[in-house]
């Protein structure tokens, strides 16, 4: 997967790289199964990344009446997926795209068209791997971790054909322990989300409420680990061989004046199998106080699969 971000004003800013490499395998076997993906690229995909090679996630399973029960790094299922290329403030939050060790039971149960779907899942500890920007939260804070968390997510597919409707509930809530000075906490996260489809076209709109760390809390410095309100909308249009996407995420800091709204506008052509590019404009504001910093940029992205 290769990656150019050109920036409109902040040119010092440009960056043409090999965003990351991947390669993934699964295995079946009379109920039992594993699968696994490695990545790596050139250098260390977020600064707080052990090394320039990782695992994305790797896991064995086995098929029971009520779902695959899975064990070991677990990809996190939590809200409507990130389907952008350089992340939604979800995603660069912590939210989304953010896999960790530990166990979890998934399954569906479907009545004609309609499909009922669950998760739950127990995470012992986070890993520091993540899409989560430098600086944002508890993956990047090398003094602290995540411990004992507990989360669920229920799902419902009412299919018509040509038209469908997909409400969600997601819950987490989790210890964050710091192994030097400072009071550990509980972070706990709520979202609502619902999809619709019509052909081609589809929306889907999230709200999420985040009861996090006390804004006077000691060692309090790291601002996406307090309580917050966040929404997600994701507008797609989607062709044989080209789709379009708009995807608006904010953040609200609550107990402080901040904060954060990404736009970000794309196109992806994929003229054949395993070929797909992407065309991703982002308008990004931060607003902390009464400052306020603006960047926007295009992005460039190449994915190649074999």
């Amino acid at each position: 997967m290769l990656s150019d971000l050109e920036p409109l004003r902040d040119r010092d800013a440009r960056l043409a790289e090999l965003f990351y490499v991947s390669v993934a395998a699964e295995w079946r076997r009379d109920g039992w199964g594993a699968r696994a993906e490695l990545r790596a690229k050139d250098g260390r995909f977020r600064p707080y990344y052990s090394g320039d090679v990782w695992l994305q996630s790797g896991y064995g399973l086995y098929e029971t009446p009520l779902g695959e029960v899975r064990l070991g790094k677990i990809e996190r299922s939590f809200g409507l997926e990130d389907p952008t290329f350089g992340g939604d403030l979800f995603s660069l939050n912590g939210v989304t795209r953010n896999p960790d060790w530990g166990a979890e039971l998934a399954g569906s149960r479907r009545t004609g068209w309609n499909v009922l779907e669950w998760s739950v899942r127990y995470v012992g500890r986070n890993d520091r791997v993540a899409w989560e920007e430098e600086g944002r939260g508890v993956e990047s804070d090398p003094d602290a971790t995540l411990r004992d968390g507990l989360e669920g997510r229920v799902t419902y597919l009412a299919n018509q054909g040509l038209t469908s409707l997909k409400p969600g509930l997601s819950i987490s809530s989790a210890r964050i322990v710091r192994e030097r000075d400072g009071p550990e906490f509980r972070r706990t996260d709520v979202a609502v989300d619902l999809t619709g489809a019509l052909g081609p076209l589809s929306a889907g709109i999230e709200a999420f409420y985040r009861e996090g760390e006390s804004v006077d809390a000691f060692g309090s410095d790291r601002l996406r680990n307090r309580g917050a309100w966040a929404g997600l909308l994701v507008i797609r249009a989607e062709f044989p061989n080209v789709s379009y996407r708009y995807v608006y995420s904010e953040w609200r800091y609550r107990g402080a004046d901040s904060n954060e709204r990404l736009h970000q506008l794309a196109a992806i052509w994929s003229p054949k199998r395993g070929l797909e590019g992407t065309f991703e404009l982002s308008a990004r504001r931060l607003r902390d106080g009464g400052e306020a910093r603006a960047f926007n940029a295009l992005r460039f992205g190449l994915a190649l699969t074999f």
